[in-house]
């Protein structure tokens, strides 16, 4: 028998196609711009979930600053054409008088923030009190309009309140409403033509008010109109 050595199979080469060079490319720039991608659109999608939620955050922060309702609340003395400068009693009741017999106080809690003034009634028996403003215009020409208003409330409900301006002679305006329930305001406003030169003063008054109870006034505006 031939005992001549057989041949060595040799190991086949690994073929050097497209598969050797796609593997090869993966750490190589190619590797890093796909990498460079990926952050890039991982950014971009924390970047927009961001900007959503700031977006549906932002009326609710708008809606917190805004008043509860409508008309004034903290603007300052003059503020929109107000006439009156003391007109939410933020630091006391300055300007204003007490009619009546009545105590008059400066109470913490306004009407949407703040605080609000207090005219507590202290006669014997039940009499009218409230609260007077004498020069909320010095001076007024006849045929002059003006609309004023008032928010109230009273420690006892259905309290009759008049709001009542008076200018240019003996004309007087006035309206008056009733205190709704528990801790609600209400608003009272009328309108005031003048009829003849002189100053205009404006009265926030409480008719037969026991003694002990107490009405409360908050933001009076008066404004040409």
């Amino acid at each position: 028998m031939d005992q001549r050595a057989l041949p060595v199979p040799k190991h086949p080469e690994r073929p050097h196609g497209r598969h050797e060079a796609s593997r090869r490319s993966v750490g190589g720039p190619a590797g890093a711009a796909i990498v460079i991608v990926v952050a890039a659109v991982v950014l971009a999608g924390v970047l927009a979930t961001w900007l959503i939620s700031s977006a549906k955050e932002a009326p609710s922060q708008g809606a917190e600053a805004s008043p509860t309702q409508g008309g004034p609340t903290s603007r300052p003395p003059g503020a929109f054409g107000n006439l009156v400068a003391n007109w939410s009693f933020e630091q006391d009741l300055s300007g204003w008088q007490v009619l009546g017999e009545a105590d008059a106080s400066r109470e913490p809690q306004g009407r949407t923030s703040g605080s609000s003034a207090s005219v507590r009634a202290r006669g014997p028996e039940p009499g009218q009190v409230g609260l007077a403003l004498p020069n909320v215009v010095s001076t007024v020409k006849q045929g002059q309009r003006y609309v004023a208003s008032a928010w109230v409330r009273s420690s006892a409900s259905g309290q009759q309140v008049t709001l009542r301006v008076v200018g240019g002679g003996k004309e007087v305006s006035k309206k008056t409403a009733a205190t709704l329930p528990g801790l609600e305001w209400r608003r009272i406003i009328l309108d005031h033509t003048v009829a003849g030169a002189g100053a205009l003063r404006l009265e926030i008054v409480a008719d037969g008010v026991p003694a002990g109870d107490a009405v409360l006034v908050d933001e009076v505006v008066v404004r040409e109109g």
